[in-house]
């Protein structure tokens, strides 16, 4: 009988490779959230900032002000000031709360550069944690579509987390995104996910009316399995995006709006130089299926 031992040495450098890979995941997660946690102070999110079931369900005052509450006291923990010392490019900061790991990252931009952060972070490092803002858009974010950038990393941090939004209940639990600006706080709804391909078309950002815009928003989003655009249309499209593997070069792209509590558009009224039939718009009692 051949001796075993060959074989028992193949299995434990195998179990070893393993265990190294699976090290390594681990420690880039927790750098990867202890770096960002530190730079706000961030602990785990309330509860009142998801949308999870409760016992006893709360009143829409008291969702309101626990809420608005939990919006000011993550803002609190941002220092933009520090962050504009630590790199001028900052313009904001992004959290999507019950994101685990949770997806919380400083925004920087370039104008008309989309190459400089896709390799490099907040300090400018070589690195692939760096999210940013198409240079195409304004700093503000005053662009009719404002598109935020971030790599889909295999220890599930930075954009990764996006992937789970295609999953229906999980796009229905996680529907509140925040935009922190030195200036305001955006607080946005997701409206669809959706992965499709990398065309120019999705970096439109200049439309010549709202007949047009509402008709892009329609097209881009009709691909979702389950999407929720209010009645009347909205003002302005943000989207996050990263890498998706369903294909070669695919993206998946979290579409969302700014929105009030409930749920409703935020207006802009010199948004549009005339009030236009909008086609956009559907109810969110009819959302549309493929």
């Amino acid at each position: 009988m051949k001796s075993k031992r060959p074989l028992v040495i193949a299995l434990i450098a195998v179990i070893a490779v393993c265990a190294v890979f699976i090290g390594l995941w681990f420690a880039g997660r927790y750098a990867n959230t202890k770096k960002y946690q530190e730079m706000t102070g961030t602990v785990a999110p309330s509860e009142t900032q998801t949308e999870t079931a409760t016992t006893s369900a709360p009143t829409a005052a008291e969702t309101t002000k626990e809420t608005t509450a939990a919006e000011a006291d993550f803002l609190t923990k941002i220092d933009f000031a520090a962050l504009k010392q630590r790199n001028p490019d900052v313009v904001a900061w992004l959290y999507i709360p019950g994101t685990d790991p949770e997806i919380s990252y400083p925004v920087m931009w370039k104008e008309n550069d989309n190459d400089y952060y896709l390799h490099r972070d907040i300090d400018q490092k070589q690195s692939y944690e760096g999210v940013f803002l198409d240079g195409a858009d304004k700093s503000d974010f005053s662009s009719r579509q404002n598109l935020i950038y971030g790599h889909h990393m295999k220890n599930g941090t930075m954009f990764a987390g996006l992937a789970k939004f295609k999953d229906e209940d999980y796009f229905n639990a996680h529907r509140w995104v925040y935009l922190y600006t030195p200036e305001k706080t955006y607080r946005l709804r997701a409206l669809s996910c959706a992965y499709t391909d990398a065309g120019a078309e999705r970096r439109k950002t200049v439309f010549a009316d709202r007949t047009e815009f509402d008709a892009y928003v329609d097209a881009m989003t009709s691909g979702c399995t389950f999407r929720q655009i209010p009645t009347g249309g909205i003002d302005q499209l943000f989207a996050l995006v990263t890498c998706s593997y369903e294909y070669n070069n695919a993206r998946t792209i979290l579409y969302c709006y700014e929105s009030d509590l409930d749920g409703n558009p935020v207006r802009d009224e010199k948004a549009w130089p005339a009030v236009l039939p909008t086609s956009a718009g559907t109810s969110a009692a009819s959302e549309s299926s493929r």
